[in-house]
């Protein structure tokens, strides 16, 4: 089905599911967490039947930096394929039929011109190899791609483009990492949020949204933006762990959950540190 207009309303997500595996062990300076889809996939099954178990209606396959780009620095840059069909594969079996299964992916890591001398070629074909893995290995069970933690507009605009290339089946939804300054949002580079929901719209996402850097209460203000600005689904996934305060309890995001849903999100769920406790506690909330 073309588009996102047929999402549910009030659609909840998962959690953090890299650091969920950083918590059972996983040291990011050896691997990335991609890798535990091939070395210890029971482990990345458990923490998606935690998450389903907890109550969430849609799980993230664990393929968030699954592109050539970003495994290069582990040497696995060979293994693009092997860990995006692992990744589905897992994410498939530890869930019912009857929860969606969304392809995350995330930035390459490498930083456009003129900050940074990421080739732009490069980027749209690492995105269209990373999702035409998606969607082979997804083949009908796949709800659509999840670009996530976008945060330079060229980047945004090659992850899109790829995977229209690779995946021309498969609807897209971009997801904003921005943080507040002042009375606007900014991405960490210094883009405000209406450029890159400019571009997002440009290249027909689906969906748009906002995850990590803010907690709920913090991010219901930029939802809220997103929202006045988007002919298209908003989703959002806030933090519960913001740098510089203190984690919040799963009551807290509960709380926060659901004035993201009455601002008019179509799906929340958790970015990272937000683990099965916390959308077990926004499930209970929606009762």
């Amino acid at each position: 089905m073309a588009g996102l207009d047929w999402l549910p309303p009030r659609l909840l997500l998962d959690g953090g599911v890299g650091t969920a595996l950083i918590a059972l062990g996983l040291d990011l300076a050896r691997e990335p967490p991609e890798a535990w889809n091939l070395l210890r996939p029971e482990l990345v099954q458990q923490i998606h039947r935690g998450f389903a178990e907890a109550g969430s209606q849609a799980i993230q396959s664990n393929t968030f930096g699954s592109n050539r780009i970003r495994l290069r620095a582990f040497g696995l840059e060979h293994q693009v394929a092997a860990l995006n069909r692992s990744g589905i594969e897992l994410a498939r079996a530890a869930i019912p039929d009857e929860l969606l299964l969304i392809a995350s992916v995330g930035p390459s890591g490498a930083v456009p011109p003129p900050e940074g001398d990421a080739d732009l070629i490069e980027l749209e074909e690492t995105f269209a190899e990373q999702a035409a893995a998606i969607a082979d290995a997804g083949a009908g069970r796949v709800a659509f791609i999840h670009l996530e933690s976008f945060y330079h507009p060229k980047e945004l605009r090659a992850a899109l483009r790829g995977c229209r290339a690779g995946a021309p089946a498969l609807s897209v939804a971009a997801s904003l990492a921005c943080n507040r300054a002042g009375a606007s949002y900014k991405s960490a580079l210094g883009f405000p949020v209406e450029l890159l929901l400019s571009v997002a719209l440009e290249e027909r996402a689906d969906a748009v949204g906002a995850n990590c850097w803010l907690p709920p209460h913090d991010m219901l203000p930029l939802i809220e933006r997103l929202l006045a600005r988007s002919p298209v689904p908003v989703m959002a996934k806030p933090t519960v762990a913001p740098t510089g305060q203190p984690r919040l309890h799963p009551e807290q995001f509960a709380a926060g959950a659901l004035a993201l849903f009455a601002a008019g999100a179509r799906a929340v769920g958790g970015c990272c540190g937000t683990t099965a406790a916390d959308l077990a506690a926004a499930a209970a909330a929606e009762k």
